[in-house]
């Protein structure tokens, strides 16, 4: 079917449920941020394949909303007699409600109930009806009944994370989240989000793409734990475990029941869980509440930090040996589709190596403007002496998930090519030197990161850094960096990424990327005002910048001491484990400016 054709068919079956909008988010009931191929129902009725946007279609037009990083994308992949694209802010829904209370006067807005969070849902519900209009809530989904080949759930076996990489057992993290529960008043927990049920269970699996997460529900209470999952996935020894932790297993298909049945004071996360869910407890006083476990989750335990650690050195590896073959061989034809592969080959000589983090992002010349790029064979370029490279990777590690941007070039870089590379370079260690009080949250942290790109008039449309998840999501919350404001400080023991970059459309982009540690550096009583404590930044990354797009003359004495301590350090947590040919180049790669 082509994009006009299932536009026509999801029209007829608007006007028999007699709605004049149908809302379609690119979420699925569970708010992945990767999609199982599924419930990928916005990009199938768009085209549009990026990770953030949604569409509402209308009797006559469709369109659809997403945020700066994928406005190139969009604009290539949409069909512009069908849709129409729509600016919108990154993390926000404010644009579409904008646009339907302008629109969409006395009109009647259709959704899934199970694909948007309580919050917005409540949002829009008041948005419409102070509009004259209403929110219809149609859980038998309309794209589901003109998707005519929508594939299956493909579910995988669950493993269970043992006490040497989890860092705490299935009961201690019960234990804290009870307490939690406790100070909020509530009787019971309902928790859909896939990375906070892995964590608080300690399983992992391969249901959706990237992210090491199972498909299931939990509920707790103060005397019982629930997993709603497939049974026939799990192994009469992992069955074993789970109920040893006093976990109780139903089937996935019991969960609504599960639902009907809570009674008292229940928490679920306002932006995370659906508002099928919110509809389904009928006998339960429902407190839209944060999560405990977001935040539970997002500081790191002693071990999860070493294991992380490790990972980003067997990581930063495999970088080098890449980094080395491609100087060696890039110019030998290969395209960003076969530089991609060739990374992932090396990077799976490490018997610990599970498979990717995201989708990789190999980007080159023009195309590296696009911040999330998705190379594909049809459309690769082939990397040449001519340009940059762009190429954001991670892979994921029974010890950690990594993430690192590097760009680099092949032949002779231009002058402003070089200055542009050391503006985001400046940002990037102005960011990762900074020490800041307790309390401080990511939007005082973004300018920081742009400064030295804004004096010259130039920014990017992205946030400088997101949370990440210990072999889970690569894209972890609570905690950001953005210009967006958040409510969560900067804690010691979360990961966020550090990665600001400036991108020329139809020419090239930039970025760099280290994941940073955030760490305690002072205590209160180190602060002559009585502040604190303190926390700075520690770079988990381990791979040398590209020295030959550094220009030295626009870095300050300090700023040049922090790219060699860097190197240094890079150096003498890899040299060991390469061979002699890698261990000469990371000799050149690092030594000093």
């Amino acid at each position: 079917m082509t994009v006009s054709e299932k536009l026509e068919k999801l029209r007829q079956l608007m006007r028999q449920v007699g709605i004049d909008y149908y809302l379609i988010p690119s979420s699925d009931p569970h708010q992945n941020e990767y999609v199982p191929t599924c419930w990928q129902r916005r990009r199938w009725i768009s085209g549009f394949t990026g990770s953030a946007g949604d569409v509402i279609v209308g009797l006559d037009q469709a369109f659809l909303w997403t945020d700066a990083r994928y406005f190139i994308q969009a604009r290539q992949q949409l069909d512009p007699t069908s849709f129409e694209m729509i600016p919108a802010t990154q993390g926000s829904f404010s644009a579409i409600t904008v646009w339907l209370y302008a629109h969409a006067k006395g009109k009647k807005l259709g959704v899934d109930p199970r694909l948007i969070p309580c919050k917005v849902a409540n949002e829009l519900d008041q948005l419409m009806q102070d509009n004259d209009g209403k929110l219809v809530s149609l859980v038998n989904n309309l794209i589901d009944q003109a998707w005519i080949d929508q594939p299956q759930p493909d579910l995988a076996s669950i493993e269970i994370v043992p006490l040497e990489f989890a860092g705490q057992s299935v009961g201690d993290k019960l234990k804290a989240l009870r307490q939690k529960m406790c100070e909020s008043h509530c009787d019971a927990h309902v928790v859909t989000m896939l990375d906070s049920i892995a964590w608080l269970y300690n399983i992992r699996g391969r249901d959706v793409a990237y992210n090491p997460v199972v498909i299931s529900y939990a509920i707790v209470t103060h005397d019982s734990a629930k997993l709603f999952v497939d049974q026939s996935r799990l192994e009469p020894e992992h069955s074993a475990v789970l109920a040893k932790e006093g976990i109780t297993i139903v089937e996935y298909g019991g969960f609504a029941q599960a639902l009907h049945e809570l009674k008292g004071n229940v928490l679920i996360d306002p932006l995370y869980t659906s508002w099928w869910v919110q509809q389904q407890m009928h006998q339960a006083s429902v407190k839209l509440i944060t999560s405990p476990i977001s935040l539970l989750k997002a500081c790191k335990n002693r071990i999860e930090i070493d294991n992380m650690s490790e990972a980003h050195r067997l990581d930063g590896i495999a970088l080098v040996k890449f980094i080395v073959w491609l100087q060696a061989h890039g110019l030998e034809g290969f395209d960003e589709v076969s530089l991609a592969e060739k990374l992932d080959s090396l990077r799976r000589l490490n018997d610990k190596y599970i498979g990717k983090s995201f989708e990789t992002i190999s980007a080159f010349g023009p195309n590296g403007a696009i911040c999330h790029y998705a190379p594909k064979e049809s459309t690769a370029l082939t990397i040449t002496d001519e340009s940059l490279y762009l190429l954001d990777s991670g892979g994921q590690y029974y010890y950690g998930t990594t993430d690192i941007t590097r760009t680099f070039h092949l032949g002779v870089p231009t002058t402003e090519q070089m200055q542009h590379y050391t503006l985001v370079l400046k940002g990037h260690l102005a960011l990762r030197h900074m020490i800041f009080p307790h309390g401080t949250r990511g939007e005082h942290l973004d300018v920081i990161a742009r400064h030295a790109l804004w004096a010259r008039k130039l920014n990017y449309g992205h946030g400088t850094g997101h949370g990440v998840g210990a072999y889970l999501c690569v894209h972890e919350g609570p905690q950001r960096i953005s210009s967006g404001p958040t409510s969560v400080p900067l804690l010691d023991g979360m990961i966020v990424s550090n990665e600001p970059g400036v991108y020329f459309a139809d020419q090239y982009g930039i970025r760099i990327e280290n994941l940073c540690l955030i760490k305690k550096v002072a205590d209160v009583d180190e602060s002559q005002t009585g502040d604190g404590p303190f926390y700075g930044f520690e770079d988990l990354t381990l791979v040398p910048y590209e020295r030959k797009l550094i220009d030295v003359s626009l870095l300050s004495e300090d700023e040049i001491a922090m790219v060699n301590q860097y190197h240094e350090r890079v150096k003498r947590r890899l040299y060991d484990d390469l061979s002699a040919q890698e261990q000469a180049w990371l000799e050149e790669a690092t030594k000093p400016l």
